[in-house]
C-alpha cells in the first residue's frame, strides 16, 4: 500500500500552489508527508470532454462566455472572435490598475465574477487531476490548503478581493472552508530559485535581489535569508518596488502597432491578428 494511503486522515494534507498570472496561470501540488515530491499540472482541457488535450506548463488566463457556458484557457476556440475573449482582467482587481486592460465585451461582468469563474475552472481541473493521480477515495478524505500568488505592489484591498474570489470559486474549494493563503510573487520566485540553485553557496544573513518580470507587473525586491534548514525562509531587506511594465504591455503595444500599420489592408482581419499575436507571444 502507498505510504500516503497508510496515513490517518488527520495526518494527510495536500498543499496546492496557484500562480494566478495576468497572461498565464499555473498550478502545482504536494503532499505534506512528501514535500520534496512536487507535481505541476502540465495538461489542460481543450473542451468539457477532452480534459488533457493541451500540454503546457501554464494555461492562458482568458475567459469567454458563449452559449450559456464559461470557456477558459485552451478551451477557448482559436476561431473565437477576439472581442469575445476576456483577458488581462486580473489587473482590474487593484483599483489603481483599472482601465489598464484592453477593451473587452460591453457586457463584461464585474472583475470579482471574472476571477471567481476563472479560478473555479482552474480548481475543477485541479480536482480532476488529483483524482486521476491519487484516486477518488484519497482526494475525498484529504484536506486541501491553497497558496495563491499576488503582485507585491498590490494594495491590501486587491489582496482581499483575490482571497474572496478564491473562496467563492466552487470548483476550487468544493464547498469546503479550505484555508487560502496569499504569498507575494517575488517571494515565491525567490524561494523557488534558491531551491533550484541548491547548492547555491548562500548562508543565513546573505541578501539576494529578485527581479520578478511577469505578464502584468514587474517587481524588484531584495530578501535576506533567515533560515536554510529545515525550511528555507526569507524576509524583505528593504521595501520593494514595482510597476505595470510586464510582457502584457509589450503585447498591447505590438497589437496597436499592427493595427496602425495593417489595419486597413485587405485581408487583415481578427483571425490574422490573433495568429500574429500568438506567434509574437511565443517569441
Amino acid at each position: 500500500m502507498d505510504t500516503f494511503e497508510k496515513l490517518s486522515v488527520s495526518e494527510r494534507k495536500i498543499v496546492v500552489g496557484i500562480d494566478f498570472g495576468t497572461t498565464y496561470s499555473g498550478v502545482a501540488w504536494a503532499e505534506t508527508q512528501r514535500p520534496d515530491r512536487r507535481t505541476a499540472i502540465t495538461t489542460w482541457p481543450i473542451s468539457k470532454t477532452v480534459r488533457e488535450g493541451e500540454s503546457s506548463d501554464k494555461v492562458p488566463t482568458k475567459l469567454r462566455y458563449a452559449d450559456g457556458e464559461v470557456q477558459w484557457g485552451f478551451s477557448i476556440p482559436v476561431t473565437a472572435p477576439q472581442d469575445q475573449v476576456i483577458e488581462w482582467f486580473k489587473l482590474d482587481l487593484d483599483a489603481s490598475f483599472q482601465g489598464m486592460s484592453p477593451a473587452v465585451p460591453s457586457e463584461r461582468k464585474a472583475v470579482d465574477k471574472l476571477v471567481t469563474d476563472y479560478i473555479s475552472a482552474l480548481g475543477d481541473h485541479l480536482h480532476y487531476t488529483l483524482r486521476e493521480k491519487l484516486g477518488e477515495q484519497v482526494v475525498k478524505t484529504t484536506p486541501l490548503e491553497f497558496v495563491v500568488t499576488v503582485p507585491a505592489i498590490w494594495s491590501d484591498l486587491a489582496k482581499d478581493k483575490t482571497r474572496q474570489a478564491c473562496q467563492k470559486a466552487a470548483g476550487l474549494t468544493a464547498g469546503t472552508n479550505a484555508p487560502i493563503h496569499l504569498v507575494s510573487e517575488p517571494e515565491a520566485a525567490a524561494i523557488y530559485a534558491l531551491h533550484g540553485l541548491d547548492p547555491h553557496g548562500l548562508k543565513v544573513g546573505d541578501t539576494v535581489v529578485v527581479v520578478d518580470a511577469g505578464g502584468g507587473t514587474v517587481d524588484l525586491i531584495s530578501y535576506t535569508i533567515t533560515s536554510l534548514k529545515p525550511i528555507l525562509e526569507v524576509q524583505e531587506a528593504a521595501p520593494g518596488s514595482g510597476a505595470l511594465c510586464g510582457s502584457t504591455f509589450l503585447n498591447m503595444r505590438f497589437a496597436k502597432f499592427l493595427k496602425a500599420k495593417l489595419g486597413k489592408e485587405d485581408g487583415f482581419d481578427d483571425d490574422i491578428m490573433a495568429e500574429a499575436m500568438e506567434q509574437f507571444e511565443k517569441k
